[in-house]
């Protein structure tokens, strides 16, 4: 019987919130770049349904009352009010977004490298 540790439904999930982020990321960095191009329109970087979709088709599910059942992966401040029906950039919004992303990049980053720190340690069989 094989195992596979380092490719499980948890680990999938991240590594593809890992690339949307970094998609958003650079939607976001598209916008900001060109906002004082004449006729640019922003890129939409709300990339949550792509993300929610890898949650719907992932393995991964809830299996304890204290799990967190629905997550919003969101990375975009749409909700806020600063929606410009022109399509242009609004730096404000696009830094809310860029952080927001920043933060939720970091979050999935650091859960995987805890994930694989942990298979470390039950290699070597020792604490870290």
């Amino acid at each position: 019987m094989e195992t596979k540790i380092l490719t499980t439904a948890y680990t999938n999930l991240l590594k593809n919130a890992t690339h949307t982020y970094g998609k958003q990321h650079a939607a976001i960095a598209q916008n900001v770049a060109n906002m004082n191009t004449d006729n640019y329109k922003r890129i939409n970087t709300d990339f949550s349904k792509e993300l929610q979709s890898a949650v719907d088709n992932s393995s991964a599910r809830t299996s304890h009352e204290k799990h967190i059942a629905h997550a919003n992966w969101s990375g975009s401040s749409n909700s806020n009010g600063l929606d410009n029906p022109e399509g242009s950039v609004d730096l404000a919004r696009e830094m809310t977004d860029l952080s927001v992303n920043q933060i939720r990049f970091e979050f999935v980053t650091r859960a995987l490298a805890r994930h694989y720190s942990g298979i470390s340690s039950a290699i070597v069989g020792r604490n870290r």
